[in-house]
């Protein structure tokens, strides 16, 4: 009976251990999935960005080169508010009140705005091997500019570990 003293002690130490390797792994995993989560988040930020950005281009198509201007260059100029509320009893509608060269100026200062907001960053851009627009939408630690997007694509192929979104818009 003497060499069994400890033994019950012993036992459940070990299985104390055990329950804390497992309980880290766990904690482990919810650090994953909440940047899981994260990313999913700003993926889908920069989804509705590039997409918003995309469609005012569809509707103001004349105006290409003018967003692909504003987006990439942003002036410091004033903007035209291009809404305005028409408020006739219980309904409110908006109505368009600039050309289509302001209203172009004014979608991409709104998109831009966003972006900003988001921290991240929105340029169009030649996509790369062909003739199409691309809209590229960066965020974290990827940086990109109108002249250089070889933090987020290199020959048609995303960079590893770069947090951005290429969306083919439209033909040059």
């Amino acid at each position: 009976m003497k060499s069994q003293r400890g033994v019950g002690l012993m036992e459940v130490l070990v299985s104390l251990v055990i329950l804390a390797i497992a309980v880290l792994g766990f904690a482990a995993l919810q650090f994953r999935a909440l940047d899981a989560i994260q990313e999913a988040n700003d993926r889908t930020a920069a989804m509705t960005l590039a997409r918003d950005l995309a469609e005012k281009i569809r509707v103001n198509r004349t105006q290409l080169s003018k967003y692909k201007s504003e987006i990439n260059a942003p002036g410091n100029a004033t903007t035209k508010n291009c809404i305005r509320a028409d408020g006739s009893g219980a309904s409110v509608t908006n109505t368009p009140m600039c050309t289509r060269s302001e209203m172009s100026t004014f979608d991409s200062r709104q998109l831009l705005g966003s972006a900003k907001q988001k921290n991240m960053t929105i340029i169009i851009s030649d996509c790369q091997g062909g003739d199409r627009q691309c809209v590229y939408v960066a965020w974290g630690d990827t940086a990109i500019t109108a002249t250089s997007q070889a933090n987020c694509m290199v020959s048609g192929v995303y960079v590893a570990g770069a947090k951005c979104l290429v969306m083919e818009a439209y033909g040059s």
